[in-house]
């Protein structure tokens, strides 16, 4: 079962709330991918993308405020990740979503969280 945990925490408390709510989307998702709900896993994947596109700018805004050097390349991150949500939406509609597909999602999303985000956590609690 998908789940955020503790050890995926920025101590940034609006995204880590973000992230929580990410998790719980794709355990969702997870969910309609074993049991074959067609139609649920399409809204999944749509709350998904559109939840994670307001979390991307909400992210982005507080690393530009916060001056994080890696900003172009995080966002280039985030953009791969948005496109590859919006072909998983399209694909959704012809088949059912895998429990694979949710994992590789997952696996991106912790190493996103693990790697990509730990980096500007110092920046963030140095521009308060």
């Amino acid at each position: 079962m998908i789940e955020w945990t503790v050890d995926l925490s920025t101590g940034v408390p609006l995204l880590d709330v973000h992230h929580r709510t990410i998790f719980e989307w794709l355990a969702e998702l997870e969910r309609a991918a074993v049991d074959e709900r067609t139609l649920f896993a399409v809204y999944a994947l749509v709350r998904l993308k559109h939840y994670t596109r307001d979390h991307f700018a909400a992210e982005e805004a507080l690393m530009k405020s916060a001056g994080f050097p890696g900003l172009a390349e995080h966002m280039a991150e985030h953009a791969a990740f948005r496109t590859r949500l919006g072909e998983l939406q399209l694909k959704s509609m012809e088949q059912d979503i895998s429990t694979d597909t949710v994992k590789l999602l997952s696996d991106w999303l912790t190493h996103h969280i693990t790697k990509t985000d730990m980096a500007y956590v110092p920046y963030l609690k140095k521009s308060k």
